[in-house]
């Protein structure tokens, strides 16, 4: 860390001002870190960087760190973030490749039903089943309270990025849901709790998802998260609107969305040639 009596105000500034443009906890934790680290590497005072001082720090990530295009691009974005904040154009000029976007892994249908008809577990059927039916991330089903499930509608508070949303869920997995509570005689407001009665944390709901796709023989990687592409996909799949689509997962961006419109491609090609006329023969 850098020493306290070099980093005074601009630090508490930074927090503050990110947290006014709404960026998610984890965002400013990373963004802290980063700038933490940085200043650190260049041993010099803010007001004293240079273009050059973060190239070098940029090198110093890729060959020193052996950092991924993606890891570097995430640190020169809190870097820019950082010293727009503080008013300095220094870091507006540094350009890095585009990091290619990776698609995202999902489940097929039939490997979902696979994997939530092997749970005998009433939480952990419920916990697995709620991340699909919604689509949330793991970070906002942990920061679910009972309080937030009104009917089939299930409020997700504060969001990444500081934003609320309403989520749906089917009868079937709010009637596990409401059987799990029955089981509980804690007075936790929170939806998961584990058996010292306490939240369950993010790690722990990982694992629950990442030991019943191994148990049940899905050979994929599955994380809440595939869970969450799932979702996406499926209602895609299905013919779901994308800007439906969009509001439910809490994107800001559609360009956020658009990359589960890759599944959709072989689908499209097939109606393609059911429907236009000369794949039809009806012009000959």
């Amino acid at each position: 860390m850098v020493e306290d009596t070099q980093k005074p105000n601009y630090f508490e500034n930074f927090k503050t001002e990110i947290k006014l443009r709404g960026y998610s906890h984890n965002t400013l934790e990373s963004y802290v870190y980063t700038i933490d680290n940085f200043l650190k590497f260049t041993k010099k005072s803010p007001q004293d960087i240079t273009e050059t001082d973060i190239k070098n720090y940029l090198v110093y990530l890729q060959q020193g760190k052996n950092a991924t295009n993606t890891t570097i691009h995430r640190h020169l974005n809190a870097i820019k973030s950082f010293f727009r904040i503080t008013k300095n154009i220094v870091a507006d000029n540094i350009k890095l490749p585009k990091v290619s976007q990776k698609l995202p892994g999902f489940l097929t249908i039939e490997e979902t039903q696979k994997l939530l008809t092997s749970i005998e577990n009433l939480r952990d059927r419920a916990i697995i089943q709620l991340l699909y039916a919604c689509g949330m991330r793991v970070s906002e089903l942990v920061d679910m309270n009972r309080e937030n499930i009104e009917g089939n509608n299930i409020k997700i508070i504060d969001g990444k990025g500081s934003k609320d949303r309403i989520v749906y869920a089917d009868e079937g997995t709010l009637k596990k849901i409401k059987n799990y509570l029955r089981t509980r005689n804690d007075n936790n407001p929170a939806i998961f709790i584990n058996l010292k009665k306490e939240r369950l944390t993010q790690r722990s709901i990982q694992r629950i998802v990442k030991y019943y796709s191994e148990q049940c023989g899905i050979t994929k990687t599955v994380t809440p998260h595939t869970l969450r592409h799932s979702f996406a996909t499926h209602l895609l799949q299905n013919d779901a609107d994308i800007m439906i689509i969009k509001e439910l997962l809490g994107h800001s961006n559609l360009a956020t969305t658009q990359i589960y419109m890759h599944v959709t491609n072989k689908r499209k090609e097939n109606i393609y040639t059911k429907a236009h006329p000369l794949s039809t023969k009806k012009i000959n």
